[in-house]
């Protein structure tokens, strides 16, 4: 097997020494080459790249901004890919069942090679754009938006730089009180207006601290888009709203909470143009977000490990 092993050198909690024991586990199973990535968009160069020259698999060891770019490139093709989290969240290899460890999870990935397990999931799609696990429009695509714009402050203080955007983008985001949002779904029903809209493509949402926060709680990768459209809200209320997802007990359907479940298409609109994010990622600002679920779109490589299991190689790293 020709696979591709690309990595993130700035992701948040990896280092050589752990890229350079799960380079060298993996080129042990299969045959391997190893590329970093050097700016923003160059892991779907990469991909597109090996895929044209025929490599069978792609592992991406970053955080979930890595692990986007290289599903642009992957999504529809036969290449098979293995995630590996190297970021500070990595919702994504999480919501695949993999270990939130880099090494862990490269032993889960070897397992699955070696018994040639491998799933298809399904993907979205917002404005041509590929996510795997979610897309907002408004308030949260905001704190999205804020958190690049001060990548020091991620850098120090990773999950903490959400939680405080988010606090200061409540205060000074005007739109989200007015409720400039709508949506359309696949047969033509309106539903709103709201002032945050979350897309989910799986569940949960993200993780903070350690606890899974579940915002479109049906969504699955077997199944198509779930929508959650919240507001517009007081302050209070959207206290509470998070005060239970900070529980766990995930977001229900009520008198300011819309949800639907597994749509094939659905269009956001918006009175003035409001921010997009893509797997956490900022993608600019609109009035109207087309998106669309891509059934079976993804090769992945499915987890099997055994608990407590690691790489000879190298110790378990947190």
């Amino acid at each position: 097997m020709r696979a591709v092993l690309v990595f993130n050198p700035n992701a948040t909690t990896t280092d050589a020494g752990v890229r350079d024991v799960i380079a060298a586990a993996l080129a042990s199973r299969v045959d391997l080459d190893v590329q970093p990535t050097k700016m923003r968009g160059h892991a779907t160069h990469i991909v597109a790249g090996a895929i044209h020259d025929g490599v069978d698999a792609v592992f991406a060891l970053g955080g979930d901004g890595t692990a986007n770019e290289v599903v642009q490139a992957m999504a529809g093709t036969s290449a098979i890919l293995g995630v590996i989290p190297g970021g500070g969240t990595n919702v994504f290899a999480r919501s695949l069942g993999l270990p939130n460890d880099p090494v862990r999870a490269t032993k889960a990935l070897l397992d699955a090679v070696a018994g040639g397990e491998v799933r298809h999931v399904s993907l979205g799609r917002a404005s041509g754009r590929y996510f795997t696990f979610h897309a907002g429009f408004g308030f949260d695509a905001a704190v999205v938006r804020a958190v690049e714009q001060a990548p020091g402050m991620k850098r120090r203080l990773r999950q903490g730089a959400f939680v405080w955007q988010a606090t200061r983008t409540f205060f000074a985001d005007a739109d989200r009180a007015a409720g400039t949002l709508q949506v359309v779904t696949g047969d033509g029903t309106t539903v709103g207006p709201g002032s945050i809209a979350i897309v989910g493509n799986t569940t949960p949402y993200t993780w903070l601290r350690g606890h899974p926060l579940h915002v479109t709680p049906d969504a699955s990768f077997d199944t198509g888009l779930d929508l959650t459209l919240i507001g517009p809200v007081s302050a209070v209320r959207l206290l509470r709203l998070l005060a239970g997802l900070r529980g766990g007990r995930g977001l229900r359907a009520g008198d300011d909470v819309t949800m639907l479940h597994d749509r094939n298409r659905l269009t956001l609109t918006s009175t003035v143009a409001r921010p997009l994010q893509v797997d956490g990622d900022y993608a600019g600002e609109f009035t109207e977000v087309a998106l669309e679920s891509i059934p079976r779109a993804l090769r992945v490589f499915a987890q099997r490990a055994t608990e407590g299991s690691e790489l000879a190689l190298g110790p378990e790293t947190h």
